[in-house]
């Protein structure tokens, strides 16, 4: 854990080395990942363990992270999980899907959000005049909209 604090420059009067320059989405991981792991003190002689809080008697498996994923507390929820995920849908349409619900699709406000382009370059394609989010482009821009129909 001594290595992963001086890695991430949590050691006074140590640097953060990297390979190569962070983008912008990995210095705001990083910056979580500080924030979580401040009021953590370092023993001497004690062993750190890695457990799986959603199973701690028998750690991670694919089957029990699967479960979770797909077991939701709202029936809503849940038949949109397993309409989304069905086997007859690629794999590709699948993630697209879960991404685009959950708004982890790399449209401009989601990466004005993560500091990738400046706000100023957030709009919708010239002539539209809105902010391009998801919602707008799937639901309600004008532009767009004319392919969905």
């Amino acid at each position: 854990m001594e290595k992963m604090w001086r890695v991430l420059g949590a050691v006074e009067g140590r640097e953060s080395l990297w390979r190569h320059r962070l983008f912008a989405w990995e210095e705001e991981s990083i910056s979580e990942c500080n924030v979580l792991l401040h009021n953590f003190v370092l023993q001497e002689n004690v062993e750190d363990k890695w457990t799986w809080q959603l199973d701690p008697m028998h750690g991670y498996s694919v089957r029990g992270a699967y479960r979770f994923l797909t077991t939701a507390t709202d029936l809503g929820d849940r038949h949109q999980v397993v309409d989304i995920w069905h086997q007859q849908i690629p794999s590709k349409v699948s993630v697209f899907v879960w991404r685009l619900l959950r708004n982890r699709l790399p449209t401009k406000d989601n990466l004005v959000r993560r500091r990738v382009i400046s706000h100023e370059d957030a709009a919708c394609v010239p002539g539209c005049g809105s902010q391009e989010t998801a919602n707008h482009l799937f639901l309600g821009c004008d532009i767009f909209g004319l392919l969905w129909s």
